[in-house]
């Protein structure tokens, strides 16, 4: 071993295993190993940008068929047709909810039904002439001062089940006083009008459930915790109407008993017929305190608490394992090159030639044993013979390449480069 020349040195690769540097005779200038070939330079794991490319995209095929399915999923949304329309007491919904039935009805007997799409919307249609509004406000988007100028618009406004803010709005003095506990639905008992209102006496009974109000003409009365409302209730000139059970307008509901006359005669009442149903996009901001919760989708509260309970699961598996972090600072930070030079001086000033070979060949061995999938802590033999498999070469070959022992300096550079290519030519399938 001359002095000109320097013998390997580990180099601690991010997986843990080592790798090493052979640098070649300053004499010469060339690499380790160069055998004819000076000012060699390999980079990356040396195989070629097809074979990197081939990598790349099978590290990456789980990302790319992702992609794939939600362009998918985006271009049968954007070609797909119109949303169907299927919101409870919709007009357009022919479900059991909707109540397709009954709107229907009343265009057959000449009565013109505007559906209104937006709050201006319904407002201009009310501003035309005579008509009849019927506000489907379930969540409640509408503040008290909308639902009064809608009521002041029509010649009779019909509210489903409205709110005591929305209610506050209203000439007439309304009052919730509760919900209904038992369901009138069924097997139970219809219920009498009993009250002076032409058109709930002429329904006769109605078989709902719903919400009771109180009010200067209570129809169809319940007692809900001591106090008596109705489900069809009117002010005295009946020009404002709540209906508690607005379920009698649905398609399933609408044949029962005397739900058919009660909806034509309170919704056909005018030559034309506003419905209503409000949205998000009707919100105004008012100042008079609306609900949050009532904006949000009903499976919105289940979701919170399950991701609640889930954070708390995930606390307790990663917290009772995880200390706190301990700061341990480096005494000096030293570029890789500059450590494989120092150790190579060493190995070179030691005469270490074997020790530097054991070092190459156990490099090598862990990058063969990494491309081809085999276990890191497999002894060499399984790792040759998985490589006997993904090359050209027989297994005795390979054992005779990657085990022989240089004893000189210069059998070692020769030795690197030979065991370099051969890393080369594996190729897993």
């Amino acid at each position: 071993m001359t002095r000109g020349q320097q013998v390997p040195a580990p180099v601690h690769s991010d997986d843990g295993s080592s790798d090493a540097v052979v640098p070649g005779d300053r004499g010469t200038a060339g690499t380790a190993g160069t055998g004819g070939a000076a000012g060699r330079e390999v980079m990356g794991d040396g195989g070629s940008a097809l074979t990197t490319a081939r990598s790349g995209l099978r590290r990456s095929r789980p990302l790319i068929l992702g992609a794939i399915v939600l362009a998918l999923i985006l271009l049968i949304n954007l070609l797909s047709g119109p949303e169907e329309d299927s919101g409870p007491l919709s007009p357009g919904n022919a479900a059991p909810q909707g109540a397709r039935a009954v709107a229907q009805v009343l265009a057959a007997e000449g009565v013109d039904v505007v559906r209104a799409g937006s709050f201006d919307e319904a407002i201009g249609a009310l501003e035309e002439g005579p008509a009849t509004l019927f506000l489907d406000d379930a969540q409640q988007y509408l503040s008290a001062g909308q639902v009064g100028e809608l009521a002041a618009l029509a010649d009779r406004a019909v509210l489903a089940a409205p709110g005591e803010r929305q209610l506050a709005a209203l000439d007439d003095d309304f009052s919730q006083v509760g919900a209904v506990p038992f369901d009138l639905a069924g097997d139970a008992p219809a219920l009498p009008a009993d009250c002076p209102d032409g058109d709930a006496t002429a329904a006769g009974t109605i078989t709902a459930t719903g919400t009771a109000y109180s009010g200067a003409v209570e129809c169809f009365p319940v007692v809900v915790e001591e106090t008596t409302g109705g489900l069809y209730t009117t002010s005295a000139d009946g020009s404002v109407v709540v209906l508690g059970a607005p379920s009698i307008l649905s398609n399933e509901a609408i044949t029962d008993e005397g739900n058919a006359a009660l909806a034509l005669r309170a919704l056909g009442s005018s030559a034309t017929l506003v419905w209503y149903e409000p949205t998000g996009a009707d919100i105004v901001s008012t100042g008079e305190g609306i609900d949050p919760s009532t904006l949000l989708p009903p499976w919105v509260n289940p979701l919170l608490l399950w991701l609640l309970a889930c954070a708390v699961l995930a606390m307790l598996w990663r917290g009772r394992r995880v200390g706190p972090l301990a700061a341990e600072p480096l005494p000096v930070v030293v570029r890789a090159a500059e450590t494989a030079d120092g150790r190579a001086r060493l190995y070179q000033d030691a005469r270490a030639v074997g020790h530097a070979a054991a070092t190459l060949r156990a490099a090598t061995l862990a990058r063969m044993a990494r491309r081809l999938r085999v276990d890191r802590s497999a002894p060499a033999a399984e790792v040759i013979a998985a490589a006997a498999r993904h090359s050209g070469r027989t297994q005795t070959e390979l054992e005779q390449r990657l085990l022989h022992v240089p004893t000189t300096n210069h059998q070692l550079v020769l030795w690197a480069q030979e065991i370099l290519d051969l890393e080369k030519e594996i190729t897993p399938s």
